[in-house]
């Protein structure tokens, strides 16, 4: 996808087409002055050489300092206590395709949804000020989360979703977001009115639909979220599954701002914070 690119990638695309584009023009001169007079052509040699391998170190340096920033970045949201803000916009906002995104790994994010994430970040104090910085970061998060989850493959016990009922998947639910620092309240059970759980954090009051599912997810399951978002009166909805969710089951989701969480951003939260490697 392209971008619009930061400064010293401008600059350094200047300098480098102006070499190629001068090159030819070097070039003839040099075989020129070789035949004509070897002394000047040894120093337009040595001239041409010491301005690319300044540009050069150049280059390098500005491109360490750029890292070194970036990699501040990282410091900044660990210190911060940032990683759960960054992971559940991974986890929410990660699902994009089309035009317009940014992808990594298979996520896809809204370039104004990342604006938006930005400023979120800034109010808490990580000072992310260009799109690339941010796509550094969630580019690190999103890797970190995928290697934990290869390594949890190989070094963990493995847990099968397959082997839950449905009140043992509220349940691991309710272990995985109390250890993440919410009060959940666990109304589930027959007639809940969709409402299985319900998270209070900082204000928040989120509604979450749990599915212990082995096939896709559908509408239905979208609607009966939305219908217990009003029930009991929370400011937000989560429908959370053990399988993945149909075509039209995310386009309804989008539609009525019902965050989805699948089997792949569960597994991740569940080896980050649980450290169990689900399948």
């Amino acid at each position: 996808m392209s971008r619009k690119k930061d400064t010293a990638d401008t600059f350094f695309d200047f300098i480098f087409n102006l070499i190629v584009a001068l090159m030819p023009l070097y070039i003839i001169f040099l075989f020129a002055f070789l035949f004509l007079n070897k002394q000047a052509f040894w120093k337009l040699l040595l001239i041409g050489l010491g301005v690319i391998v300044s540009i050069f170190f150049i280059w390098l340096l500005i491109n360490r300092a750029i890292k070194d920033k970036k990699e501040k970045l990282i410091e900044d949201a660990n210190r911060l206590g940032l990683n759960n803000d960054i992971n559940n916009f991974i986890n929410r906002s990660g699902k994009e395709k089309g035009k317009g995104v940014w992808q990594h790994m298979g996520y896809g994010f809204n370039l104004d949804r990342m604006r938006i994430f930005i400023k979120t970040l800034a109010e808490k104090g990580l000072k992310i000020k260009e799109i690339d910085d941010l796509e550094y970061v969630l580019t690190r998060f999103i890797d970190n989360k995928e290697e934990a989850l290869l390594k949890g493959g190989f070094e963990s016990k493995q847990y099968k979703f397959s082997s839950l009922s449905g009140t043992d998947f509220e349940n691991l639910l309710v272990r995985l977001y109390e250890l993440m620092g919410y009060i959940v309240q666990h109304p589930g059970g027959r007639g809940d009115q969709g409402g299985d759980l319900i998270l209070n954090k900082e204000g928040q009051r989120i509604l979450v639909q749990a599915k212990r599912r082995t096939d896709n997810i559908g509408n239905r399951a979208v609607q009966e979220a939305v219908a217990a978002k009003k029930y009991y009166d929370c400011n937000r909805v989560m429908l959370i599954g053990s399988s993945n969710f149909t075509r039209e089951a995310l386009e309804l989701a989008s539609a009525n701002e019902v965050e989805l969480i699948g089997k792949k951003e569960l597994q991740g939260l569940l080896l980050s914070h649980l450290k169990e490697n689900w399948d």
